[in-house]
């Protein structure tokens, strides 16, 4: 994801579910593109970047999952937008080819051109499109932190809903009932955010930290009017991608079996 709060926002819910389902089985990963570190209107960029830090580790560590900031290939974090340069590419591929993951979740590609973006969505997203075969490639770019790994198989790869894009449609939508208060609980560590930086920037009153629940909830019926989907059933949209391996039918039973989901007709035909 882009910033240290997107991942809550939009994968939180089935994240929680992996964990609850396999236990230790699975090792989880969250990876911020960026340092986030203009998202503050009183706290200078250092100290907001030290404060999103610690608010990331904060949630992640609810679901025991690891948390990392970016490295571009020049060693340091992405001091201001994310931008599609060959030191953003070559820090996200020696990330994932030094975890090895077997899925990504990551922003949409938008091809609408009338529809809003977040410059750092954007181009996280065109990043990993782009990187998706060179995942393969043992010497795309240079490597950081030791040898080259002789072999790599690329991930398969899904998009997360993006609600600067709004974009309808769906390969599977999740229901997250039974974690929506874990989820809530993540969102809640990224208390610079919910309570200050957004409702500032956005010309909002900030929120009472007592009612955030249904804020939270009010924002997944939005989410779900927008993909068709007839209730306030808290859901997580997931848009399966041709841009790594492969996926199949074996890899949704893996990611989603045993929960309630909505499946298109495309992710029902898998073979």
């Amino acid at each position: 994801m882009a910033h240290q709060d997107d991942f809550e926002f939009n994968a939180g819910g089935f994240f929680a579910m992996l964990r609850k389902k396999y236990g230790r089985g699975a090792e989880l990963k969250i990876l911020a593109t960026s340092r986030g570190a203009s998202g503050h209107h009183v706290m200078g960029m250092e100290e907001t970047f030290r404060r999103r830090e610690q608010e990331a580790r904060k949630s992640a560590s609810l679901i025991g999952a690891s948390y990392e900031c970016l490295k571009c290939l020049d060693g340091a974090h992405v001091h201001g937008q994310v931008m599609t340069d060959i030191n953003v590419l070559g820090g996200i591929w020696n990330a994932v080819r030094d975890f090895e993951p077997d899925y990504i979740f990551c922003p949409p590609v938008i091809s609408d051109p009338l529809a809003g973006i977040h410059i750092d969505h954007y181009n996280t997203a065109w990043a990993v499109r782009m990187l998706a075969y060179q995942f393969a490639v043992p010497n795309a770019y240079p490597t950081l932190g030791g040898p080259v790994k002789k072999r790599v198989i690329s991930p398969a790869i899904f998009n997360v809903y993006d609600p600067y894009a709004n974009e309808k449609g769906y390969d599977i939508a999740l229901d997250i009932s039974d974690v929506f208060d874990k989820k809530l609980a993540m969102a809640l560590c990224h208390e610079s955010q919910i309570f200050e930086w957004l409702p500032w920037v956005g010309g909002q009153k900030p929120p009472a930290k007592k009612s955030y629940k249904g804020e939270l909830r009010k924002r997944h019926s939005r989410m779900n009017a927008n993909t068709g989907l007839p209730d306030d059933t808290p859901r997580e949209i997931f848009v399966m991608t041709k841009w790594g391996r492969a996926i199949t039918k074996a890899d949704i039973g893996k990611l989603f079996s045993g929960a309630d989901a909505v499946y298109s007709d495309t992710c029902k035909d898998l073979a």
